[in-house]
């Protein structure tokens, strides 16, 4: 027993640290949206500072002292840059290039410590690619015709990395110091008072009865919860411990169960009204309000969740799946309690209200943050008493520690990640690059910008895929004469796709070890019930209409015929509409879904007509073969 006690005082002190920095940075960030900020560099590196704080406790090195030693160097290393930025402000605004050797060293040494930093937090990618791109920014002269440019000095690069508001303390930090912190603790809130409880009930209540009721409890509880956090592969592990093994036993197959929970998942980032983070990033990016851009959002994930539930409905029906029996139904009478469903309810009205009203985003969100905490301390209808409510917000603050570090140790390697590529002009580059291979036409370099964002996301947060993507991609995409929302709607959804596509599917990795299933079996699958997301980006081009461009009636015919066409892909590929499809009805199905998502209105029309000869050629058949079965029994 006194062994065990150093340790579990090592972690009541661990905990204890992570919550106090957790506060501070919540707190800062509070105070900014409420008051004011202190000047931009200042705010950033007290905030940068925290994040490194709590990294070495949510993520540290390993053990030993050696890791103990590299934890040190960096936090050091991160404390003493941002001290020298804090203190220094007005000279640097003054003298922003980088004259003292000092700011040179200490320079260097923290992007270094950043890219320790975002290696523990999201892997190697980023600290590859910015290791790459700032030796092309050093040593690009050396190379012949375009691919080189015409020099880069270490001061000037350093310069601009670590004393403006082009590299570190850029554009993305700044949103993530700005508001995105009360973004995640919204989100650990809504997990730690229960209210995500409250969402899969609502789940199991609006999709348990019908057919196919378990899968279609996956896509409606991925939906709303996966809109809090943001990341496919942390909805898998949250909702799929639950949902997997409810529809392996009521009779999908495990690789089927895991791709539809896999599939599912990856809409909560498309799902307004949170989007996970990148709604947010994408709004200050366009310069948008974020009203806007929940309401651009709306139409491609209500084709989306279409496509999936109709492909759930069809392959339910195919395998022969029923609802989710009585017994296993949540209390519907308990929801219809002001105590349960306000405290649910009660943030997002005030979030949209205040979105919508005008206010900032950071203050809105903050605003929710209060209600939900105020309204989980008034209400007590487990009767847990009130200090037991108390530590559950305690508990949101420690249980948010980990997407803070996440996402700031994402923001910060971002921002030097964008300015080395906007410093030596690469994005341009890249685009010619993308435009000679597509000849200069726009459908192969939607094609092959498509695929570079799938590649350059694989194994990465959807939101760090989309920051990377969007710095390389966009520039071919406004030579072409793309819109910009178009054209970042056409880059995030394509992010959000990397989780899912193989080979590197890490969403579908996390549901085939849920599910005991082939993780290749199951991201076939997967890729299956995703195919209206493969083709919604090139809805975002050809029909802007989904973006709500356009008049009240072509939007909704646009609406119309692109939910048929969704309806009609499920069908073809799940081989069943009103019964069961032979393999020329669903090629002719498949046929049909493509010309109603045309952006041609005759074009569109044709596909209606092939769905309806395919029904009718079903029903007949299903007619002829019932009076022959019936006519066999008769004998």
């Amino acid at each position: 027993m006194t062994s065990d006690t150093p340790g579990r005082g090592a972690t009541r002190l661990r905990t204890l640290l992570i919550f106090v920095l957790s506060s501070l940075l919540v707190g800062i960030t509070a105070w900014g949206a409420v008051f004011g900020q202190l000047p931009n560099l200042q705010h950033r590196a007290i905030v940068l500072s925290l994040v490194a704080g709590l990294a070495v406790l949510v993520t540290p090195a390993g053990r030993g002292w050696a890791a103990r030693g590299l934890d040190a160097v960096m936090l050091g290393v991160v404390l003493v840059a941002s001290f020298w930025v804090y203190v220094n402000y007005w000279d640097i605004m003054m003298n922003p290039v980088a004259r003292r050797p000092e700011a040179i060293i200490l320079g260097l040494a923290l992007v270094a410590a950043i890219l320790e930093l975002s290696r523990r937090a999201i892997g190697w990618t980023f600290a590859i690619l910015i290791a790459i791109f700032a030796a092309y920014a050093l040593f690009g002269d050396l190379l012949p015709g375009r691919i080189g440019h015409g020099g880069v000095s270490l001061r000037m690069l350093t310069s601009m990395l670590y004393l403006s508001t082009d590299g570190i303390w850029g554009q993305v930090f700044n949103i993530y110091a700005s508001f995105l912190i009360l973004f995640i603790l919204f989100s650990a809130l809504m997990m730690a008072t229960g209210a995500g409880e409250t969402m899969m009930d609502i789940a199991k209540l609006a999709g348990g009865r019908l057919r196919g009721g378990p899968a279609k409890i996956s896509v409606i509880s991925s939906a709303m919860i996966g809109s809090m956090t943001g990341s496919s592969v942390t909805n898998v592990a949250m909702t799929g411990t639950f949902t997997i093994p409810m529809m392996k036993r009521m009779g999908y197959r495990p690789e089927v169960a895991g791709a539809i929970e896999a599939t599912a998942s990856s809409g909560g980032q498309i799902t307004p009204p949170l989007m996970g983070a990148g709604l947010f990033l994408m709004a200050e990016f366009l310069n948008v309000p974020v009203s806007h851009m929940m309401a651009v959002a709306l139409m491609p994930a209500l084709l989306f969740y279409a496509g999936v539930l109709a492909s759930v409905h069809f392959e339910s029906l195919r395998e022969g799946v029923g609802a989710l029996p009585a017994e296993e139904m949540p209390d519907a009478t308990r929801l219809r309690r002001p105590s349960v469903w306000l405290p649910l309810a009660a943030p997002f009205v005030v979030l949209l209200a205040m979105l919508l009203l005008g206010y900032s985003v950071a203050l809105s969100i903050l605003s929710a943050c209060v209600v939900l905490a105020g309204l989980h301390l008034l209400f007590d209808p487990e009767n847990r008493g009130f200090l037991a409510r108390l530590r559950d917000l305690a508990s949101a603050l420690v249980e948010a520690a980990g997407p803070l570090v996440m996402l700031g140790a994402l923001c910060a390697a971002a921002g030097i990640l964008i300015g080395v590529i906007g410093f030596v002009g690469i994005g341009v580059k890249f685009g010619d690059a993308m435009l000679g291979l597509a000849g200069g036409h726009l459908f192969p370099a939607l094609i092959l910008a498509g695929v570079v964002a799938i590649v350059i996301g694989m194994g990465m947060p959807t939101t760090a895929a989309y920051v990377l993507a969007a710095s390389t991609i966009l520039t071919s995409f406004d030579m072409l004469g793309v819109p910009a929302l178009n054209a970042n709607m056409f880059v995030f959804y394509f992010a959000t796709l990397s989780a899912i596509t193989p080979p590197v599917c890490t969403a579908v990795f996390v549901a085939a070890g849920l599910a005991n299933a082939s993780w290749w079996a199951t991201a076939v699958q997967t890729v299956r019930f995703a195919v209206i997301k493969y083709l919604l980006p090139f809805l975002f081009i050809f029909r802007p209409e989904t973006l709500l461009q356009g008049t009240p009636l072509d939007v909704a015919v646009t609406l119309a015929a692109c939910l048929a066409g969704t309806v009609a892909l499920s069908a073809g590929f799940s081989g069943w509409l009103v019964g069961p499809l032979h393999k020329w009805a669903r090629a002719v199905t498949v046929v049909a879904g493509v010309l109603l998502l045309w952006p041609t209105l005759a074009v569109n029309l044709a596909g209606l007509v092939l769905v309806g000869v395919v029904i009718l050629v079903t029903r007949r058949g299903r007619v002829t073969s019932l009076i022959a079965d019936n006519a066999g029994a008769a004998k």
